[in-house]
């Protein structure tokens, strides 16, 4: 009984497969990237300005926004420009993300993509001139925000497959 109930399921999903193409997988994909995007810039920009509130690390969420011109870091549309340039960026890291590293099935993979960040952010944000504090504060906001995409996604690849 227990084995042509897992036929019929296998036929059912391979059904749902062609009947579904590559199109739905590849919209679901991106609605998945989208939601998790919106999601991590909302965690994790809260958690970046309550990190700059407790004067934990120097940047808060308008950091973001110093690459333009004649916003003050720290006013509401300095904050506000600095999560939308936060939602860009999380929607880059985690379409790039799952194009490379979501196939693999191991949990440390998002923090060597959070490491990865670490390094690229600490680059334009001079990661020679931090001290201990910053670089421990920042590098476990990059190294959990990577764990929150790597794991994200990685379960949903692994919904998808079953």
């Amino acid at each position: 009984m227990y084995v042509e109930v897992t036929k019929t399921r296998g036929r059912q999903r391979d059904y749902k497969a062609e009947q579904g193409g590559q199109r739905t997988g590849t919209k679901m994909a991106m609605s998945k990237v989208l939601e998790l995007a919106f999601w991590g810039t909302v965690i994790w920009g809260i958690v970046r300005l309550v990190a700059h509130f407790l004067n934990l690390t120097p940047y808060g969420l308008g950091a973001y926004a110093r690459p333009l011109a004649g916003v003050d870091e720290n006013s509401m549309a300095g904050i506000g420009l600095g999560a939308a340039i936060l939602f860009v960026e999380v929607l880059v890291a985690t379409f790039i993300f799952s194009m490379f590293f979501s196939k693999q099935r191991v949990w440390w993979s998002g923090l060597l993509f959070g490491l990865v960040m670490l390094m690229i952010a600490g680059f334009f944000f001079r990661m020679g001139n931090w001290n201990l504090d910053v670089l421990t504060s920042e590098g476990a906001w990059y190294l959990s925000f990577g764990l929150f995409i790597g794991m994200t996604l990685t379960l949903e690849r692994s919904d998808e497959d079953e």
